[in-house]
């Protein structure tokens, strides 16, 4: 019984600070983040080498920083804060890294080089499709 009663009051508990914390969250203004946005793209890059390197060395790095690459560059924020050449770059390069990284891992320096260039290529080939414009005459 005492089981009970105390279940049922953590849980009355649980549902009133619910309540509170959801209306408050309404309210608040959104902070702005002093972390600069090209510095958070770096900082995304680099978290995915570390990543990659833990889990499996240095071919491991070069998958996780062209992974995290492709994706950091073509986020919403990189749009914006970045020009499109730099974003362009950055992209290929990832795909770069990525590609070399995937072909060092399945058969070591020829496959890498191998694969580099299909990364550079296909990275590329996906920027200019993700990129194009309807143009007005």
């Amino acid at each position: 019984m005492k089981r009970l009663v105390v279940l049922i009051i953590v849980l009355s508990l649980l549902v009133l600070g619910g309540t509170f914390v959801s209306a408050e969250g309404q309210t608040r203004r959104r902070h702005k983040s002093k972390f600069g946005r090209k510095a958070r793209t770096v900082a995304i890059i680099a978290g995915g080498a570390g990543v990659g390197a833990l889990v499996a060395g240095k071919k491991g790095a070069a998958i996780g920083a062209g992974g995290a690459g492709l994706y950091a560059f073509n986020r919403r924020a990189a749009r914006r804060h970045f020009k499109g050449r730099t974003r362009t770059a950055g992209t290929v390069l990832s795909g770069t890294a990525l590609g070399a990284g995937v072909g060092a891992a399945a058969g070591g320096k020829r496959a890498a080089a191998i694969g580099a260039a299909a990364g550079a290529g296909g990275s590329y080939l996906y920027t200019r499709h993700r990129r194009r414009h309807a143009r007005r005459y």
